[in-house]
């Protein structure tokens, strides 16, 4: 939020609690609520506050109120994100985040229960359960979740490098290390979780792991 638009917030604010309005009050209220849009959420979030009471307006009225109009549409939306086949736990959160921020904007309306879980009626009966979203709204998923925001370029980079080592392990006939825990006692990292080096996650696995893996491949091996 700019000086300007921050002025025109309590440009607002003024006609309800007749507030003079200066240069230093705009600039004061820009730097408290630099993140934040003047948008319609924004003004609508001032005047919930003078209906609800009056207490001088603040800057942390107008943050608390303002997630209240959003958490509000998220709570109501119906709309569910079942995962993209395929997809990183990175990816998921990143598209979730996303889905949840257009529902939050109000870009993705509101569903009835049914159709949030792809029941439609038909001949006056419900269809059978599809097992995702209605149409409509599975597009405006997928479009909310076709690009994975820049912020999670670093949480994507070591989830895909490591997959590429076990891709690469198995194309040369390789146990996977990831197939058994961590025997290493400081790591004890559980199955399918990559090794760990006072608590972060590392890319190799511990030797001991790569020994553990290698001894169950023989064992079934000659089980077999």
């Amino acid at each position: 939020m700019t000086p300007a638009d921050a002025a025109e917030l309590l440009t607002l604010a003024a006609a309800f609690d007749r507030r003079t309005v200066g240069e230093s009050d705009a600039r004061a209220w820009a730097a408290a609520l630099n993140a934040m849009p003047l948008d319609a959420d924004a003004r609508e979030a001032v005047a919930r506050h003078y209906a609800d009471t009056d207490a001088w307006l603040t800057p942390a009225h107008v943050r608390q109120q303002r997630a209240k109009i959003r958490a509000a549409r998220i709570s109501t939306a119906n709309v569910y994100y079942d995962g993209v086949a395929g997809e990183t736990g990175a990816e998921s959160i990143a598209r979730r985040r996303a889905l949840l921020a257009a529902i939050a904007d109000g870009r993705i309306g509101p569903q009835s229960t049914t159709q949030a879980l792809g029941l439609a009626p038909g001949n006056g009966a419900p269809r059978e359960l599809t097992g995702g979203p209605a149409p409509e709204v599975a597009d405006r998923i997928a479009a909310v979740g076709s690009r994975i925001p820049d912020e999670a370029a670093e949480l994507l980079a070591p989830t895909r490098r490591i997959r590429a080592e076990r891709e690469s392990l198995a194309r040369h006939g390789l146990p996977d290390p990831l197939d058994v825990p961590c025997p290493w006692e400081p790591c004890r990292a559980n199955t399918g979780d990559p090794c760990t080096d006072r608590h972060k996650r590392q890319f190799a696995p511990h030797p001991s792991r790569l020994e553990l893996a290698t001894a169950r491949r023989h064992a079934q091996e000659m089980a077999a």
